[in-house]
């Protein structure tokens, strides 16, 4: 009987333990700024990180409330949505001026409100600049006309924010966005705006990778990649001319000071030359060769020529052919090199081959995929031929061969002849008895997705907007087409697929700048993209669903013709849920159907 007692007391004290511990937990909020050990002043940059929570689990999709202000004035106020792991994040300055001693930056969310408040101090110019650089070697002071990225070089990381005291999971808040659109490039005597990009990394397991690159003066020199703001070219430089690169003030650091003012640099192209067919021509290096040989070295360029090749001294002149979009190559073969022409002062062949070999860009080929080759041009059939007792430096990245006069040379890399095998039947270990097992088989057939290597589908798996975009491409076969390139998409894998994407019009990003390719794609985005895909006339009404009114103003049109179409269902209790997050099954099956009604 006592035993009994004691166990309905001890059942008793547990169920009122766990009704005080439910009735005691409530949402809270985590949030961090940005560096400099909390030390902020006027003028200062933050990015603000951080994530809401219920009992310690993730509030998704929650309404959150940032208000700062400094003294009595206000400074910053947005409201902003958790993602689906219940973290947000935004970003804002600080005046110059007019600000108090303190800052007070509150954050509101269901149920919970936290306020912090940090110390001011007056602006703060800490941001070093050290120098421009270049990824093409410079001879003579002057830049290659194809160069395709400057390097600016800070004293501090200028690519994405992180605090290191704050918890693990916000120590490193985000890209640095604003930095993008602060240095510019202009042609000095015009004023002509080139075009170009930034790509920005947004953590240490990029930020701290060296990165080597070429200063005016022609060294070499490395600097971590997070110091370095790279300037993506996006079109070709003049010759002879002088630009301009303009840092604005408000560049700043993860420690949010800011380099304070404007800084410019200017660098000037190379001299070429046209020759009489039109082609454009800069010069590499000119040396005389005695009849005992020598070797002539410059600019990714070798040429060895051995003694008594020659009856006389000659002059060996070698130029870089700028605009090679001119010059006669077969479809499945490319250029991985610059393509050069080598001349003589004397005339008629050399009486013993010369060697000659050239440098090429390892990251431009994948020779699993391409044979390699150093080819001289045969002006008179217009046809690339291969020189004698070719050899290849995978690691060195150079290619030589013997010759016996001097042309055009160039590495080319041609495609490798296609193994025909025959097809496997697909075979997924997860999507069996899966309600979308149809639908992915059969976008998996036509290649436009694949599974994984393990071979699973991971079907309730999410997916990105760079993910959706591709497959969209593939599915409907769009042509291949140069569109709209965002800072963020820039140097990305899906960087073709979403251009031609956006030149179909099918995506648009979130700003002019910033595309989100590997944000994951929400349902009513996806809706907007597989309408425009798919081109289908608009609906003003589809079916009435019970959260409606959360479905984005731009994209109720998209949702009703989707569902009006029954290309994308609802849940059974009668919802859209347009901010959810897109799943591999969701996509297979919305592509599926849309294929369908569009043949």
């Amino acid at each position: 009987m006592a035993r009994k007692l004691r166990i309905s007391i001890l059942t008793a004290l547990l169920i009122v333990a766990f009704v005080v511990t439910q009735a005691l937990a409530a949402p809270s909020i985590r949030f961090t700024l940005n560096g400099a050990k909390e030390a902020y002043n006027a003028g200062s940059v933050f990015m603000l990180y951080g994530r809401a929570e219920d009992s310690g689990l993730a509030l998704p999709d929650a309404n959150v409330l940032v208000k700062v202000d400094s003294g009595n004035s206000p400074v910053y106020w947005s409201q902003i949505r958790t993602d689906s792991n219940g973290y947000f994040r935004t970003d804002f300055n600080l005046p110059y001026s007019g600000v108090g001693s303190n800052l007070r930056v509150a954050v509101d969310a269901p149920g919970s409100n936290i306020v912090k408040q940090y110390a001011l101090g007056q602006a703060q110019v800490g941001l070093g600049f050290e120098g421009i650089g270049f990824k093409e070697k410079i001879n003579n002071q002057r830049v290659p006309v194809n160069t395709r990225e400057i390097i600016l070089v800070f004293g501090s990381n200028v690519n994405y924010f992180h605090n290191k005291s704050a918890d693990s999971d916000l120590r490193f808040l985000g890209r640095n966005e604003k930095n993008a659109d602060c240095a510019r490039l202009y042609e000095k005597d015009t004023g002509k705006r080139i075009n170009t990009s930034v790509r920005l990394v947004s953590n240490d397991a990029e930020g701290d990778k060296d990165i080597s690159f070429y200063k005016l003066d022609g060294t070499q020199v490395t600097e971590m990649r997070k110091r370095i703001l790279p300037l993506s070219i996006n079109e070709t430089l003049n010759p002879n001319t002088t630009y301009r690169v303009v840092i604005s003030r408000e560049m700043a650091a993860n420690n949010s000071s800011i380099l304070g003012e404007d800084r410019v640099i200017e660098f000037t192209t190379e001299v070429t030359s046209v020759s009489p067919k039109g082609e454009e021509k800069t010069p590499v290096v000119d040396q005389t060769i005695s009849t005992s040989g020598g070797t002539v070295s410059e600019g990714g360029v070798t040429i060895v020529i051995p003694a008594d090749a020659v009856s006389s001294d000659i002059k060996v002149i070698v130029e870089k052919v700028i605009n090679t979009s001119a010059l006669s190559i077969d479809n499945n073969s490319q250029f991985i090199s610059d393509v050069v022409e080598i001349v003589k002062d004397k005339s008629g062949n050399f009486s013993k081959p010369v060697t000659i070999t050239l440098t090429f860009d390892k990251s431009k080929v994948d020779t699993t995929k391409y044979d390699l080759s150093i080819c001289y041009l045969d002006e008179k059939e217009n046809k690339w031929i291969p020189l004698d007792n070719v050899e290849i430096d995978l690691d060195a990245g150079t290619v030589s061969g013997k010759v016996l006069h001097f042309t055009k040379f160039a590495v080319i890399a041609t495609e490798k002849a296609a193994k025909v095998e025959e097809p496997k039947p697909i075979v997924l270990s997860d999507i069996q008895g899966h309600w979308a097992e149809k639908t992915i088989a059969e976008l998996v057939a036509s290649g436009a997705i694949a599974g994984y290597p393990d071979g699973t589908f991971k079907p309730d798996q999410g997916i990105s907007r760079a993910e959706f975009a591709t497959i969209l491409v593939k599915a409907f076969n769009l042509e291949s087409r140069s569109g709209k390139v965002f800072n963020d998409t820039a140097g990305h894998w899906a960087q073709d697929t979403i251009s031609t994407a956006a030149a179909h019009g099918i995506v648009s990003g979130y700003s002019d700048t910033t595309f989100g390719p590997d944000d994951p794609i929400t349902r009513e985005q996806m809706a907007v993209m597989i309408v425009k895909a798919a081109k289908l006339a608009e609906a003003q009404e589809g079916k009435t669903f019970a959260d409606g009114d959360k479905v984005s103003a731009w994209a109720k049109n998209a949702v009703a013709t989707a569902s009006e179409k029954n290309i994308i269902s609802g849940y059974p209790d009668n919802t859209f849920r347009p901010l959810n997050n897109a799943t591999r099954a969701e996509a297979a099956t919305v592509i599926i159907k849309s294929l369908k009604l569009a043949s």
